[in-house]
């Protein structure tokens, strides 16, 4: 009896929860407030801020933008090419638009796409493409004017051997510049699979030939295959099929409202499938479309539980390359760089809800607060900071006491993710909260870890919201020898927050004067 009373009312609760939910709505407008930590405090000075990078002043790093849409005209790069680069961003996803390169059978006017390759080249940016369209030349009358998804492998043999044709000169035309080909967009999905229904062993197809033709004319370039979401069904029948003998990387576009949601689990899975199916080559995992959106329409599919926000995208933005690139993917795409603007289609074209990913706003391309934070974290994040297995922990049972009857699901949403910088131990930490929640930082928390190798001397934590840099002056609690150290009154938010030696990243901060 009792156990049946406690289920009820479990129940009653849910039905609660749902019914108050439909009541008020879901997308409610939030007033976000700035995150602000409880430091300095007395452990803990403030001694600097992070010393932004440009582009070209970093030298390398897995961390990509989205510079997507513009064989559809969606914003005017030029507005954004200079103050993109003073974010230190050092990859960008560009589409090559068939339809808008080829408006006359057999000519090819790369002109508008040498204008965005030279531009973020010229900046320290270096473009990767995504390979496609349709060409109504060859593909009659489609279901939106510039030949999204269209499949050049259904509309007879003039349009393939047209198809290898636009392939031939695009890699001829930016041998040198470009290395990096990911063969056609989310094909696992019919939007971009037109005009029949997604087909693994047909996408393998269209990759081999397009990649055949793409390493005849660039011996060294590396071809990607793609799909949206996580793993899925889609994803094991590309490599069954045999499609992992034609790549050197694999993206997915893993859009969802808790980062850390599946992330480790399906990377786990497309690392056994490239083991699995192809054992001795290097295929590297990517996530090459991904993000949250400052504002969400009603209806959006994402069904977030509120209209979004500029810190919840800025939030979203550093828990997921930090989750990426500590599971070792060879690169790490922000979806985007400009909000989209009214006419955007889909391979079946309509009018989508679309939510906006910008860095900036479109139109009036002012920027967003991931644009200022996005300065943060990539000098700290570039080359030089590479996953490596340590053994730290965030501790909070002084900071939340243990209570009998009081959960404790929090303790497994604890993230600590760990790097290798300089041969110094960096660690990246948050509390894998809805962002939506907005939650406080939870205060007087224990940083934990073994070093092994070089003892810990000047410890600094380094906030990625506001760039603000702290220095230890604390007690170092433990025995080195035998347990590791303890490091108090710790910050802990719900995005990451990073600790690690002043000499790990003193090229990064600027001391106070």
């Amino acid at each position: 009896m009792m156990m049946k009373k406690i289920i009820s009312n479990i129940i009653k609760t849910a039905v609660f929860i749902g019914a108050t939910s439909t009541a008020f709505g879901l997308y409610q407008k939030v007033e976000e407030v700035e995150p602000s930590l409880p430091l300095p405090n007395s452990e803990w000075v403030e001694i600097g801020k992070i010393k932004h990078k440009t582009s070209a002043e970093i030298e390398d790093s897995r961390l990509s933008i989205g510079f997507e849409v513009l064989d559809r005209d969606m914003f005017d790069p030029t507005k954004v090419y200079d103050r993109l680069a003073l974010t230190g961003i050092k990859w960008a996803r560009c589409q090559t638009g068939w339809s808008k390169t080829e408006k006359q059978k057999g000519v090819y006017n790369f002109k508008w796409l040498d204008d965005i390759v030279d531009n973020l080249i010229k900046r320290g940016i270096k473009p990767w493409f995504n390979v496609g369209f349709g060409n109504g030349l060859y593909m009659g009358e489609m279901k939106n004017p510039t030949g999204v998804g269209h499949v050049p492998l259904y509309y007879g043999e003039e349009c393939l051997q047209a198809w290898k044709n636009y392939i031939d000169a695009l890699s001829k035309h930016f041998k040198g510049r470009v290395q990096y080909f990911e063969i056609w967009n989310e094909s696992n999905i019919d939007e971009f699979w037109q005009p029949k229904k997604a087909d693994p062993k047909a996408y393998v197809e269209l990759v081999r030939i397009t990649g055949d033709i793409i390493r005849k004319n660039i011996p060294n370039a590396k071809i990607g295959a793609v799909n949206a979401s996580y793993f899925r069904a889609f994803t094991s029948k590309f490599f069954q099929y045999g499609g992992g003998d034609y790549i050197d990387f694999y993206a997915i576009h893993p859009y969802c409202i808790i980062p850390e949601e599946k992330h480790d689990i399906d990377s786990k899975a497309m690392y056994r499938l490239f083991k699995q199916y192809n054992p001795n080559r290097d295929i590297s995992l990517w996530q090459g479309e991904s993000g949250f959106g400052s504002s969400y329409p009603v209806g959006h599919y994402m069904r977030p539980a509120t209209s979004g926000g500029e810190y919840m995208q800025a939030k979203w933005m550093l828990r997921r390359f930090t989750l990426d690139l500590s599971s070792g993917y060879g690169m790490s795409s922000l979806y985007q760089c400009v909000d989209l603007k009214e006419g955007y289609q889909m391979g079946k074209g309509g009018k989508p809800l679309f939510a906006k990913y910008g860095i900036f706003k479109n139109i009036t391309y002012e920027t967003k607060k991931a644009y200022h934070i996005l300065k943060n974290y990539t000098p700290i994040f570039d080359k030089d900071t590479q996953p490596f297995a340590w053994s730290a922990n965030i501790y909070t049972r002084k900071a939340i006491p243990e209570t009998l009857g009081m959960s404790r699901v929090f303790d497994s949403a604890k993230r600590t993710e760990t790097f290798i910088r300089k041969g110094w131990p960096l660690v990246a930490y948050w509390l894998a909260e809805d962002i939506q929640v907005q939650m406080k930082p939870i205060e007087n928390a224990s940083f934990r870890i073994i070093e092994e190798t070089k003892l810990f001397k000047r410890v600094v934590l380094l906030d990625t919201i506001s760039g603000r840099v702290f220095e230890y002056k604390g007690k170092f609690w433990g025995d080195r020898e035998r347990t590791g150290i303890s490091i108090t009154n710790v910050p802990l938010t719900d995005y990451p927050l990073v600790i690690t030696e002043y000499d790990a990243v003193k090229d990064c901060i600027e001391l106070n004067k």
